[in-house]
């Protein structure tokens, strides 16, 4: 049982259970079966870039791009699928551009060294600009009914998106966990120093976390344009960076690097879904769910402070 307590994502896990049961109580809608399913297809796309903006910011890292790329690569595959292009050469085609555009982040950031922040502000107003671009400003509509299934439709009797983040998400989870590049990662984002003098190929390690992170949002981008059956590229998740950022440190991940894990960034997700619906649905001002998303961030941070405190304390002896 102490182990449970002291795993790292038990915290958001109670949290997330408690909030949950407020909003049972505040609203009997709440609990439906067809309320869960609303809210588990609502964090889908938003759970998806968050595996991506994790492994970023478990190396000290931040990708401001994501929105873009997933405006970008929901505009490609849109015009594609209009275009007649098979729905799944199309998907492909997306994720594809999804990578590269990962790639050209990584490129910039490991040859240049120029800081992540900058490098992806930039190419944020740049993804987001080809896209608009090549919509030409419109909306793009009209997708044949078989692009629908990505977004809507179900497999073995399970909503297919749901499927899609929780395999991403443990497949993830485990690379994280048990390889040797997770390892890395967690190395490089702990102590920067410490793994450059061990050898530790860093440029390589961040080049295909950035791959990593455009790969996942170009997978979300084809259920969000799937999903929503329109696209309009000046708009498309436009906040969704800082809502996966938001996710993340919530789930646990330290804004320095070094710690989190997919699963506490998945509760992350899950706790702002539920927070984002049960407001609505218990009929409160929907205006209340930044202002408590705020709350939660800085609550989070608190925490992240006070554990790194304590963690310095049992190392220099001062604390058991």
């Amino acid at each position: 049982m102490r182990k449970i307590f002291n795993l790292h994502e038990t915290p958001i896990i109670l949290f997330t259970i408690i909030v949950a049961f407020v909003f049972s109580m505040l609203s009997p809608l709440f609990l439906q079966a067809s309320n869960i399913e609303t809210i588990l297809l609502q964090i889908t796309i938003t759970g998806i870039v968050a595996i991506g903006m994790t492994m970023v910011i478990l190396l000290g890292g931040m990708d401001l791009s994501v929105g873009a790329v997933l405006a970008l690569v929901s505009t490609i595959v849109g015009l594609l699928v209009n275009a007649g292009f098979n729905v799944w050469i199309a998907a492909l085609i997306g994720i594809l551009a999804g990578i590269l555009c990962g790639v050209i982040n990584g490129l910039i950031i490991t040859l240049l060294n120029i800081p992540d922040i900058i490098t992806t502000l930039a190419t944020m107003y740049i993804f987001r600009g080809i896209a608009v671009y090549l919509s030409g400003g419109v909306w793009i509509t009209n997708f044949p009914v078989a692009f629908s299934f990505f977004g809507q439709g179900t497999l073995l009797g399970l909503p297919f998106p749901v499927i899609v983040l929780v395999v991403l998400a443990i497949t993830f989870g485990f690379v994280l966990k048990f390889t040797r590049f997770g390892r890395r990662i967690y190395a490089i984002g702990g102590n920067k120093h410490a793994a450059k003098l061990s050898g530790m190929a860093m440029k390589r390690a961040k080049l295909y976390v950035y791959l990593y992170s455009g790969m996942l949002s170009g997978f979300a981008a084809i259920i969000y344009a799937s999903n929503v059956g329109s696209i309009q590229a000046s708009t498309a998740a436009l906040n969704i960076s800082f809502d996966v950022i938001a996710a993340a440190l919530i789930g646990g991940a330290s804004i320095f690097g070094g710690v989190g894990t997919i699963l506490g960034s998945m509760f992350g997700v899950l706790l702002l879904g539920i927070i984002q619906n049960g407001v609505i649905v218990s009929q409160f001002s929907p205006y209340w769910v930044d202002a408590i998303t705020g709350l939660l961030i800085v609550v989070a941070i608190i925490i992240n402070s006070v554990k790194r405190w304590k963690d310095s304390l049992k190392l220099e002896g001062k604390l058991k």
